[in-house]
């Protein structure tokens, strides 16, 4: 699944960089890398929901990553037909710890004291139909720009548990599941002169005992140069809420962390 969603945004991505954009088309590439901070607890089918959870920094103790972040977008004239946006950013993080106490995770309980490997994976990909408010753009010449629409997030979601049972056994057993979850999108871009932008954005959704939100608050440098490439340059803060209750999975995770992109438009 992993190598199947990287070849279709790489082939995207090939495909928007050989073409040439018409006048009224605005294409976005960038790439950069986002520090990813995880707290929270998982659990996989628990008899007790306050037991038998795992958490994440004081029992597993997962460490931060640095992954990779990829984005596209691309508007377009035609006004019925929504403008797109994609992104691809991997998340995994390993830990490793020892408890005293016992925890049901899938069809086993696992005895921590004698330790255990949690390894937590949440690959996601990104697809937003969105449109731009009207008219807001033009009347601010170019300093406002608003966004809002759908994001259907697909989320790959893996949780891996090794350790030693009651019975003094070795066992490794795993939760999986995708997710692609409809998300509320709304996104802004502040041009108070045009080497500089304020950008944010906000995703949300929230049903039964699940929610998913994210946001992203980021400063744009953009360069001078008067080409038909517009490089630039933009760091930021994201913060994201990961609560999910499905298929014997329940999770109340946050992910925070500092990220840095390079990017043209064009």
């Amino acid at each position: 699944m992993k190598k199947l969603t990287l070849l279709g945004l790489g082939s995207i991505f090939l495909l928007a960089g050989s073409s040439k954009a018409g006048p009224l088309i605005d294409f976005e590439v960038s790439i950069g890398a986002i520090q990813q901070k995880p707290s929270g607890y998982v659990s996989y089918k628990p008899a007790s929901d306050i037991t038998d959870r795992i958490d994440l920094k004081n029992d597993a103790r997962l460490g931060d990553k640095t992954k990779p972040w990829v984005k596209l977008k691309l508007e377009h004239p035609i006004p019925v037909i929504p403008n797109i946006k994609l992104a691809y950013m991997p998340m995994k993080f390993d830990g490793s710890g020892n408890v005293t106490r016992n925890v049901k995770w899938g069809d086993n309980t696992y005895d921590l004291s004698a330790g255990f490997n949690l390894s937590v994976k949440l690959d996601r990909v990104d697809t937003t139909l969105y449109y731009n408010f009207p008219f807001i753009k033009t009347a601010t010449a170019g300093k406002l720009d608003v966004e809002f629409g759908l994001n259907v997030r697909t989320i790959m979601f893996d949780a891996k548990l090794s350790g030693t049972t009651t019975g003094g056994g070795s066992i490794t057993e795993s939760a999986s599941i995708t997710l692609p979850v409809p998300i509320g999108h709304l996104a802004a871009e502040i041009r108070p002169i045009s080497l500089l932008s304020l950008v944010g954005e906000l995703n949300y959704i929230g049903y039964k005992n699940n929610a998913y939100y994210d946001y992203v608050a980021g400063l744009r440098l953009n360069s001078r140069v008067r080409t038909p490439l517009k490089p630039f340059v933009e760091v930021g803060y994201r913060y994201e809420k990961l609560k999910i209750d499905e298929e014997g999975v329940k999770t109340d995770l946050k992910v925070k962390g500092l990220y840095g992109l390079v990017g043209v438009r064009f």
